[in-house]
């Protein structure tokens, strides 16, 4: 039994090693013939396979980047509510209190903590704020205004007409010494019931609309301070508005004053959850303070900070335009500058593009007019010539300044004409004062730049009109009421006719100009005006100013464009962003 066994064994044993030798064979033909025989083979085609496999690999890629581009096609990015803006600024902030405006980030604090009557929109235009409607009697002297419901005060406290009433009144008080008296002088107000107000004036005033933007203040938390202390009153550093923000904290030792959204405010509660300030000494601290991540804004950027933002990562730039008008007055009663013929050379002899590029960076837009291109009455019809450096030579001859030999200065009846010019230092009013020194030195005229802050400037050259030259920028409104800047009754302080231009001509086109309700004879009355602003050129009108805004990428609901004030660029500020998500969307065309 045990052989039998082994011999099975065996047998079996041999067929394996036969069946295995017979694979072996085949394996090893069969890979001959057909993988590495086929490989050879395939050298000849190669490159063809390699283009077809890299055309498949190509379609593959194209197939699959199609594919993400579709699905992020029907994402898109949209703005969620919360989050914090944060904006740097330039300055300090000693009050809240609209009633005593200050400027700078206390003027914008104060756009966001309190409302108006009415306001500014995007478009330069006015709007209802406060109130609801207006109307307005026939004879242009009575101004009604319904207000709204329901508004309270970010106390709780409801608001009513009575508080609009109680702050034209602590505006008009003397002893309140409120820089907005003057466009309350002789105005009359009567609240009627909680929701109407009633504006009486002494005579029509076409540009009084204007007057209506301003903030309004509660009469519950101020009746009882004597106004000679309102500067004083703990109001101003913890205030109540009925704005889309209200005060969370306010630090201005330690440079930050945060709001927070005021839930109840009658535009909606506001996209963000707080808007805070940051304040600093500089611009260079505020673009130092954006690209450290430090806020969401720079704030304005200014010309000698145009170079620099420009590099910042994902800084969108504004570019918002501003009623203001940097001019050279000419004080006409100096002994030199009331000779209007000189003053018009001097001021056809400038070249104001070179201005705006050399001083400005390019921000600003040449005007020439005391009214702005697109104001009504606005014309350049009798815009003086401009002259080149060989023309304004010539004029001068022809007006006996003559340049006597081996002198650099040009004299008449033994008078040089020397000029003295002031303004503010450090910033780009001084260096367009310098450029206007280089303009006029190959001509014969010296002038001497002197540069001062602007206390000093106000306080000691431009109220007691203790000045020669005199570069400013003024804020014309969105009116064409220029009566307090060229009326002859302005000439004195408080008045603002800094020049002391006197025209019974201008004066009478003036006069009717900002009573008249019809448009077609406002214009005919500002072109009388122009017509003699221009023949007299008591000053040098040199360019209108641009904003330009800095805001991170990330932020969105910037609406403004045409500003009245810069504080209008937070119209619809209740509607702003700074956080987005991705959401389902529609695939885009």
């Amino acid at each position: 039994m045990w052989g039998y066994l082994r011999f099975r064994y065996r047998r079996q044993a041999r067929r394996i090693r036969r069946d295995v030798r017979t694979w072996q064979r085949w394996s090893a033909n069969y890979i001959d013939r057909h993988i590495w025989g086929k490989w050879h083979q395939l050298r000849i085609i190669r490159r063809f396979l390699l283009v077809w496999w890299g055309l498949v690999a190509l379609m593959a890629f194209g197939l699959l980047h199609q594919v993400n581009t579709l699905a992020a096609l029907t994402k898109v990015m949209v703005p969620q509510p919360g989050g914090i803006y944060s904006e740097a600024a330039v300055g300090d902030v000693s009050m809240l209190n609209p009633v005593l405006p200050q400027t700078g980030p206390a003027a914008d604090i104060n756009r966001l903590i309190f409302s108006g009557l009415t306001r500014y929109n995007a478009k330069r235009q006015i709007v209802a704020d406060l109130a609801k409607s207006w109307d307005i009697s026939p004879d242009g002297k009575t101004y009604t205004f319904h207000l709204r419901s329901g508004v309270k005060w970010q106390d709780g406290v409801p608001f009513s007409a009575t508080d609009v009433a109680f702050t034209i009144a602590a505006i008009q008080n003397p002893d309140s010494r409120s820089p907005l008296a003057s466009s309350w002088g002789g105005v009359k107000v009567d609240a009627k019931g909680d929701e109407t107000v009633v504006f009486t004036l002494p005579s029509p005033l076409e540009s009084f609309m204007d007057s209506t933007t301003f903030l309004v203040v509660p009469r519950h938390l101020l009746e009882s301070v004597d106004p000679s202390q309102l500067r004083e009153a703990d109001f101003n550093h913890n205030p109540i508005g009925t704005g889309p923000f209200a005060i969370k904290t306010y630090a201005p030792a330690a440079h930050e004053i945060a709001l927070t959204a005021n839930p109840a405010y009658y535009g909606g509660k506001p996209q963000l959850d707080e808007f805070d300030f940051r304040l600093y000494d500089t611009p260079q601290q505020t673009l130092d303070a954006y690209a450290r991540h430090q806020v969401t804004s720079p704030g304005r950027i200014l010309p000698e900070s145009v170079a620099r933002a420009t590099k910042l990562a994902n800084l969108n730039q504004y570019s918002l335009t501003l009623p203001d008008e940097v001019t050279l007055f000419m004080q006409n009663n100096d002994a030199l500058l009331s000779d209007k013929t000189l003053r018009g050379i001097l001021s056809s002899s400038l070249d104001r593009h070179a201005i705006i590029e050399r001083s400005q960076s390019g921000q600003g837009l040449v005007v020439t007019q005391p009214l702005l291109p697109g104001q009504l009455g606005y014309t350049d019809r009798y815009v003086l010539p401009v002259l080149s450096n060989d023309a304004a030579r010539q004029a001068l001859d022809a007006a006996s300044w003559v340049l006597p030999p081996g002198s650099k200065i040009r004299s008449k009846n033994g008078q040089n004409l020397d000029l003295t010019l002031v303004t503010l230092g450090g910033g780009d009013l001084a260096r367009v004062a310098n450029d206007i020194k280089r303009q006029w030195e190959p001509l014969g005229i010296r002038l001497t730049v002197k540069t001062t802050d602007l206390t000093e400037l106000q306080q000691t050259y431009m109220r007691p009109r203790n000045f020669q030259l005199l570069l400013f920028g003024v804020n014309l409104g969105a009116d064409p009421d220029v009566y307090s800047f060229w009326h002859s009754s302005q000439a004195k302080d408080p008045g603002v006719n800094l020049s002391g231009y006197s025209s019974p001509d201008a004066d009478r086109a003036l006069e009717a100009g900002r009573i008249k309700t019809d448009a077609q004879v406002r214009q005919g009355k500002y072109d009388t005006f122009l017509k003699a602003w221009n023949a007299d050129a008591p000053a040098a009108v040199l360019y209108q100013t641009a904003y330009v805004y800095g805001v991170r990428d990330e932020a969105a609901g910037l609406v403004a464009d045409r500003l009245v004030d810069p504080t209008d660029r937070f119209y619809g500020v209740e509607h702003w962003t700074v956080l987005q998500r991705l959401v389902e969307g529609p695939v885009r065309p």
